[in-house]
């Protein structure tokens, strides 16, 4: 990192700061969030929508969530779109979604500032400057 930082800021890594992608174990009969790509705002001023669903018929084949994680789109056209979210509200603060999320689980930070990062015009001008096969927005 160059420059100064700001007087009680610390150099970190980023696994420090959110785990990528965790996942959940559930009982099968939890009731949980089901979140397709449509459900997933744009903006900072929408909500995340979610069906209900028991966690046997999601567990497998798609991405796990719960409550304070952010999670964002990682194809293109939705992540160019910023299709974001903060995860709240979920029954049982569980839920999985579409396999094109990404998901940040804050550790040391709070969820809303890994959220504002993830709808930085900076970080999306540099993560699709570094596109490649697994990595947001690729197209395959």
């Amino acid at each position: 990192m160059s420059g100064i930082l700001p007087k009680g800021w610390v150099e970190t890594t980023f696994p420090t700061v959110a785990l990528l992608n965790p996942k959940s174990s559930l009982d099968d009969d939890t009731e949980v969030a089901f979140v397709p790509m449509p459900h997933v705002p744009t903006n900072f001023s929408d909500t995340l929508r979610f069906e209900k669903k028991l966690w046997r018929d999601v567990k497998r084949g798609f991405t796990h969530f719960r409550n304070d994680d952010v999670i964002f789109a990682k194809i293109t056209p939705c992540f160019e779109n910023g299709k974001a979210a903060i995860v709240a509200g979920l029954p049982n603060a569980h839920g999985a979604g579409s396999t094109e999320f990404y998901v940040l689980r804050p550790v040391i930070v709070p969820s809303a500032l890994l959220f504002y990062w993830v709808k930085t015009a900076a970080f999306l001008k540099t993560a699709e400057a570094h596109m490649t096969p697994g990595f947001p927005g690729y197209y395959t």
